[in-house]
């Protein structure tokens, strides 16, 4: 387990310490972490959800999410995109201050994970967590309130219960993200019972 710490933290900021370039491609991303699955790929791109960054961004790593949750479920066993998210770009300036702000957390909760629950990690429990996972980054897609950060902590969580085989963490990630969608939709219609109030009061004010 501490070697995977290693790589994993050190994949992290190879990411950025490799690019020589202005702009980094989404599939160059993806590639280098190929080998180590799911897990780190999931947790990347869920990274630049709750992370405050600059547009475009947080638009176009949603859709891996999407992609990745969608091979989870159907029992891929490594993390593939499209080739037109593939070539998007996003600029190395932000990829490093995400890589730099989140560091030094990935390697605390990386100290307290470990096996637990080991059959969240089967292959049939893989393609059900998938499956949150794909309604969880489907909903992020979908511009209302709160719709971005409680499910993607969600996935951020889950997917560190996926590297670290850690059933109780994955578990842990699926309730928030549920916990997310649920505050999501109940905000749509409370504030849709708080504007017919509002048209109601002023129409019969003016009436």
């Amino acid at each position: 387990m501490d070697q995977k710490k290693i790589i994993t933290t050190q994949i992290i900021e190879d990411l950025v310490n490799k690019s020589s370039t202005d702009k980094v491609l989404v599939g160059d991303i993806v590639d280098s972490m190929e080998a180590i699955g799911f897990g780190l790929a999931l947790m990347i791109f869920s990274l630049g959800i709750i992370i405050p960054l600059p547009p475009p961004f947080p638009s176009i790593i949603s859709l891996p999410l999407v992609v990745f949750s969608a091979q989870m479920t159907i029992g891929m066993n490594s993390p593939k995109l499209p080739k037109w998210i593939a070539r998007k770009e996003v600029k190395r300036s932000v990829l490093a201050m995400m890589v730099q702000k989140s560091s030094p957390y990935i390697r605390k909760v990386e100290r307290v994970l470990k096996p637990r629950l080991t059959f969240m990690s089967s292959i049939v429990a893989e393609r059900i967590v998938g499956l949150f996972l794909l309604g969880f980054s489907s909903f992020i897609l979908v511009p209302l309130p709160l719709s971005n950060f409680i499910p993607g902590l969600g996935i951020l969580i889950t997917s560190f219960g996926l590297m670290g085989k850690d059933g109780l963490v994955i578990i842990l990630g699926i309730v928030i993200g549920l916990m997310g969608v649920a505050i999501s939709i109940s905000t749509v219609f409370i504030g849709l019972e708080a504007f017919y109030m509002i048209k109601d009061f002023f129409f019969n004010l003016i009436s």
